[in-house]
């Protein structure tokens, strides 16, 4: 009488139960609940480094802090919305980790004002990004935050802008 042969109904595969498949413990290993913050999907209450802002006294806009960016960064969109003339300018910009391969390329630059609470930076160079590259209208970068009169710190759950 032949052996009877065992068959996984998890993998379906010969040899093994089901108690000892490797493809059922890599299926339970892939639906472990993973999330990330994305930027744009969250409320101002969720993220502390989003704020309103404007870019030459016009619109409040969402716009992320961002600490690390050695730049600021506009959606073409609200460029074109604000009637914003740039000049063009291909720059490769970054992402953190990889020097050698850029994550986008900028379409022009601009030069404006930025206020964000209350705080204003006049003829700033900011550069105009195709809608897809970021989530949020504007990432203010290190080129803002870092001017001399200016100051920011994180205080609980808020960050916070202001003038040295």
């Amino acid at each position: 009488m032949p052996k009877s042969v065992l068959i996984c109904r998890e993998g379906n595969e010969t040899g093994h139960k089901i108690i000892n498949c490797v493809a059922k413990e890599t299926n339970h290993a892939s639906e472990e609940s993973l999330s990330v913050r994305l930027v744009g999907d969250n409320s101002d209450e969720s993220n502390s480094f989003l704020k309103k802002a404007k870019i030459n006294n016009c619109d409040n806009m969402q716009a992320l802090i961002d600490t690390e960016s050695s730049c600021c960064l506009l959606r073409i969109s609200v460029a074109q919305k604000l009637k914003l003339k740039f000049e063009r300018a291909v720059n490769k910009i970054y992402g953190f980790g990889n020097q050698k391969m850029p994550a986008l390329t900028s379409i022009g630059r601009i030069k404006a004002n930025i206020e964000v609470d209350n705080v204003k930076v006049e003829n700033i160079s900011i550069y105009v990004v195709p809608d897809d590259a970021q989530s949020v209208d504007l990432i203010i970068g290190r080129t803002w935050l870092d001017l001399p009169h200016i100051a920011y710190t994180k205080i609980g759950e808020r960050v916070h802008i202001g003038y040295r």
